[in-house]
């Protein structure tokens, strides 16, 4: 009797292996996108999420395609790691998986929820999938909590990527993303992040594949004088560190959460664009700009001058360059009527790389290291840097989620 019981539960045992290694190998080859509303109703309670994912399995397989042609243009068959933010139902990742011999790290925010997707993925790829809980987009949150409380949140979460602290200016890019971007914080994170190299721009120059809403995408592409109303003094610093393209677009609808569109009054700034978002959504390419440091431009030393250089004097387009250069260095006009520039050339009007040799000219004068320039510079960044006092947890992320340092003027939604 006890041996046929053995049996039995032996037998038992092995059937219940065998179904769930079918179970989630046919989900693996046939992944269905998730009933949105019963499995994912929570994301419709989500004034502002913090994750956006694509759900159509159509629009996944286009993604997919465009961004291993890209990849291939560069890298050919070369096995390359990439890191994907989010993925949700996975759709992206098992299509990347399929096409190409790419290994690629996730990062999921809402892990619980995806989980079934996650594992199917990883039965059927093995260690071709590194599975991680957590949101990349929220590294700008993990870096002020560190500063807060002297934390190593940044470098444990990163820790998982498995490349190593590489130099900006390497040949090719150390680090290929891809994310569908709720909101504009990770591009504010991504300047801050490379201007005081820290965080992920301290491990090489990134090459981005960003799913962005059009508003977003103008923000971050426009050009001076012509998009004289989007052009702001985050639109410089970008352009500054990052070459930004659109490649395709597609559908709103075929990403979740659904887009929340605001009032509806005719007086809502930029109306245009928040029509567009709408209705579509732009796969964009970002690659870190490899001359950007060099012994001729930008050195690590210099980037935090040119970071308050064009904060400072960017606070509105239209400030005159010459009025605004004489303020730090009186009688300094004369060299600059001598590169081109008159008494009515407004900071509107140059593109970022002309902000860029000006910056370049200014610090190149002799009265500049007697001027209070360096000063008001120090003064500034003392203010980013929060008092390092040990806070409870509840405390530090109330404290963020509140926008309560001025190092949040970087990620808030305000215009800058």
């Amino acid at each position: 009797m006890n041996l046929k019981k053995n049996v039995w539960i032996s037998s038992k045992s092995f059937f219940k292996w065998t179904w769930r290694k079918r179970y989630y190998s046919s989900t693996a080859t046939t992944l269905k996108v998730p009933n949105i509303k019963e499995n994912l109703s929570s994301f419709k309670k989500l004034k502002y999420p913090e994750s956006m994912f694509v759900y159509c399995n159509d629009v996944a397989k286009d993604i997919s395609n465009t961004v291993s042609e890209h990849l291939t243009k560069k890298y050919g068959n070369k096995k390359i790691e990439i890191i994907e933010a989010n993925p949700g139902p996975c759709l992206i990742t098992q299509h990347l998986l399929e096409k190409t011999n790419y290994n690629i790290c996730v990062y999921e925010n809402n892990y619980n929820v995806f989980k079934e997707f996650l594992m199917a993925v990883h039965s059927k790829y093995g260690d071709r999938i590194k599975i991680n809980q957590g949101n990349f987009l929220l590294l700008w949150k993990f870096g002020f909590q560190d500063r807060m409380d002297r934390g190593d949140r940044v470098s444990k979460f990163l820790s998982s990527i498995g490349t190593p602290q590489q130099p900006w200016n390497l040949e090719k890019p150390s680090l290929k993303i891809i994310a569908s971007l709720p909101n504009k914080k990770f591009m504010n994170y991504l300047i801050y992040s490379f201007i005081f190299q820290t965080g992920l721009m301290a491990y090489g120059r990134p090459e981005f594949y960003l799913l962005l809403s059009p508003s977003v995408f103008k923000r971050y592409s426009c050009k001076p004088i012509i998009d004289n109303k989007y052009y702001k003094t985050q639109t410089i610093l970008f352009q500054s560190i990052f070459d930004i393209e659109s490649l395709k677009t597609y559908p709103r609808k075929a990403f979740y959460p659904p887009h929340v569109s605001k009032s509806a009054s005719k007086n809502v700034r930029f109306k245009e664009l928040k029509e567009a978002d709408d209705k579509y959504m732009v796969l964009a390419k970002v690659v870190g700009r490899r001359e950007i440091l060099n012994s001729e431009g930008l050195t690590e030393d210099l980037l935090k001058p040119y970071w308050y250089f064009v904060k400072h004097h960017t606070l509105s387009r239209k400030n005159f360059v010459i009025p605004m250069l004489e303020q730090w260095i009186p009688g300094c006009g004369p060299y600059f009527i001598a590169q081109g520039y008159t008494i009515f050339t407004q900071f509107g009007d140059l593109t970022p790389p002309q902000i860029l040799q000006l910056f370049l000219k200014f610090i190149s004068l002799p009265e500049f290291n007697d001027s209070p320039f360096l000063n008001s510079m120090e003064s500034r960044i003392v203010k980013l840097l929060p008092s390092l006092q040990i806070t409870p947890e509840d405390s530090i992320i109330e404290q963020s989620e509140n926008n309560s340092s001025i190092d949040f003027e970087e990620y808030n939604n305000k215009d800058s």
